[in-house]
């Protein structure tokens, strides 16, 4: 996926990227619990695919006995689906539309309302407005959404690669023997969270959840969250950051998470950095995090701010702070 959106029409533009389809499709993690879940619940049920891309999705339904599926995208990609339904025969049972799923004027009355619509760490690229907007037009009360449930976790980490690669540690030593940093202080107050593969000797101590939504009932506004957690550090090390990934539960006994526990997906993990500070084990971790809309740069990104504490035997012995200001401008 793209790293940024200057306008809604880059984004649109974006997904006609076959390329982007590879990187999802390949992600066998991610589409296998797709069709595994579609496959338990599409017979006979009436399906709107938002964003449905190649149609992978849509076909999965049409193949396991849906009623109908209406597939929406407004990329151009989706001529390219209505070619490949029709080349696996599935052509009479999807009718795809093209454009924003909030301007089309649908049948309506879904029993199911399918959607990939995660981005990094959840929330990145807003994709949930669109679908919370299809699921409150058009879906049944007796429907239900799939993806049905979203949790956001966090947890501390060492680790002293990304914490190199993505966090303060470049500018903690010379640059080509000059001396960057002041770059430090500038950063920590602006950074980009970033997409890492974390390790899971790199936690240093259980997630928590920071945001928990039942996504048949959940509005747009519930996914920006302001949310206090605390965390309990297991074994000695360096706090450089927070690792963050995001678990669905698509249907019942399906699940979908980009955990460092859990097989690799390409939304890998997220990485919230920190001036980095030595903990011990049986420390405590406040930490306060929220999420919000920005109305500069990409507003495709949420800005996400933590602040929190080290308590060490009841003592507070380190505080740390991030800003994603979400532009440098």
């Amino acid at each position: 996926m793209a790293d940024g959106y200057a306008s809604d029409s880059d984004y649109f533009a974006s997904y006609a990227d076959p390329g982007v389809h590879r990187l999802m499709i390949q992600d066998h993690t991610r589409t296998d619990a797709y069709r595994r879940a579609i496959e338990n619940v599409a017979h006979g049920k009436r399906i709107l695919d938002v964003g449905t891309g190649t149609g992978i999705l849509s076909m999965f339904a049409a193949r396991a006995g849906a009623a109908h599926v209406d597939a929406v995208d407004s990329s151009a990609i989706i001529d390219v689906a209505r070619d490949i339904a029709e080349d696996n025969g599935l052509a009479d049972r999807i009718t795809f539309h093209r454009g924003r799923v909030e301007e089309l004027a649908l049948d309506g009355d879904y029993d199911l309302i399918v959607s990939e619509w995660m981005g990094f760490f959840g929330l990145a690229e807003l994709m949930f407005e669109s679908v919370i907007d299809a699921r409150d037009r058009y879906m049944r009360p007796t429907g239900h959404m799939l993806p049905r449930h979203l949790r956001l976790c966090v947890a501390p980490v060492d680790d002293s690669h990304v914490h190199q690669d993505l966090g303060l540690g470049l500018w903690e030593r010379p640059v080509y023997g000059l001396d960057f940093s002041r770059l430090l202080e500038a950063e920590v107050q602006s950074f980009i969270t970033a997409a890492c593969d974390l390790k899971p000797a790199s936690l240093l101590g259980p997630e928590v959840d920071v945001l928990d939504l039942d996504l048949d009932h959940a509005t747009a506004d519930d996914f920006f969250f302001t949310t206090a957690a605390t965390m309990i550090v297991e074994r000695d090390g360096t706090l450089h950051g927070f690792g963050g990934w995001f678990e669905v539960d698509l249907v019942p006994n399906v699940s979908l998470s980009c955990s460092p526990m859990l097989p690799p997906t390409h939304w890998r993990q997220s990485f919230f950095p920190v001036r980095p500070f030595p903990v011990l084990e049986n420390d405590r971790i406040r930490l306060a995090m929220n999420a919000e809309r920005t109305e500069i740069g990409d507003q495709r990104l949420p800005l996400y701010f933590v602040d929190g504490e080290v308590i060490r035997e009841g003592t507070v012995v380190h505080r740390f702070f991030y800003r994603h200001h979400g532009s440098f401008e």
